[in-house]
């Protein structure tokens, strides 16, 4: 029999136990297993034909060069998020008081009360020959005619997918900062240690977990998106869910399937890999 307490806390983790393995963990295993089916032109489904067609395609129509593309742009999305995101957080939780910290927080989280087409298509406004960036150039007289790569190139994706997913990459660090020690910090101050030399000697490897899990949130927002490809990369740019759904207008489910457990499998490497050598999982622990 067990003990009353633990009868309370089995029965109060049970639904979001039951609701992560049914809406979480099950659909990840169907669409691992339908990647191995076959596809029945008969009836106009997949059928529990134990295959690697659907892996074999991906390596056929340029489709491996696609996520390889994808995955570089989420590997650079991810840098340059960083990149600006940790002196934001770092000027947030270190340097700005308790109301103006609320406010920056608040301006970072206001653009997604927007739709995101709409932010999306205001970068065509500032990045085109006729936007504000062009514009302001020629009137200061830098340029004579409108800088053409400025939209619809790879920089314009970029520009795009950091606007979208920097709040992403800001808050696991505030997360990691506001745990920091701050005895810590004050030491290494008394100790003679400069701004840079604590900030490269202490405060980055303590917040490594959060560094990693800020990269590793917009990676993965970067790796299923497809709007700022589509609406700034131009008629030929595509992303991995743009050519899932090429494949699944063509009814080849097997593919589609092999393509997202590909994503999966190297989501979940990266996941493994930055617990085992920044502590992710840290960040959820108790420091009471």
């Amino acid at each position: 029999m067990l003990h009353p307490f633990r009868s309370a806390a089995l029965s109060l983790i049970s639904l979001p136990l039951f609701t992560i393995i049914v809406f979480g963990l099950a659909p990840l295993a169907v669409v691992v297993t339908w990647s191995f089916w076959t596809w029945d032109a008969s009836t106009y489904w997949i059928k529990p034909d134990f295959s690697f067609a659907g892996y074999v395609a991906i390596f056929d129509a340029g489709r491996w060069t696609v996520i390889l593309s994808t995955l570089a742009k989420a590997m650079g999305a991810a840098l340059l998020c960083l990149l600006i995101a940790y002196p934001s957080a770092y000027a947030v939780h270190f340097l700005a008081g308790r109301r103006l910290a609320i406010i920056l927080l608040a301006l970072m989280t206001i653009p997604f009360f927007t739709s995101y087409l709409i932010r999306s298509f205001s970068w065509r406004l500032v990045l085109g020959r006729t936007g504000v960036v062009n514009t302001g150039l020629q009137e200061l007289g830098l340029t004579t005619a409108p800088i053409d790569w400025l939209l619809f190139s790879n920089f314009a994706v970029l520009i795009g997918l950091v606007a979208s997913y920097l709040p992403f990459a800001t808050f696991p660090l505030l997360l990691s900062m506001r745990r920091l020690d701050t005895t810590v910090l004050a030491a290494a101050r008394d100790l003679g240690a400069g701004f840079w030399k604590t900030l490269t000697t202490i405060m980055i490897p303590l917040t490594m977990p959060g560094i990693f899990a800020g990269f590793l949130f917009v990676f993965v927002m970067v790796a299923g998106s497809s709007t700022e490809v589509q609406m700034l990369g131009g008629a030929g740019a595509t992303i991995i869910s743009v050519m899932i759904n090429d494949v699944m207008r063509v009814a080849n489910f097997p593919l589609a399937f092999a393509i997202s457990t590909v994503v999966l499998a190297v989501i979940f490497a990266l996941v493994l890999i930055g617990n085992r050598l920044f502590g992710l999982a840290s960040l959820f622990e108790d420091r009471t």
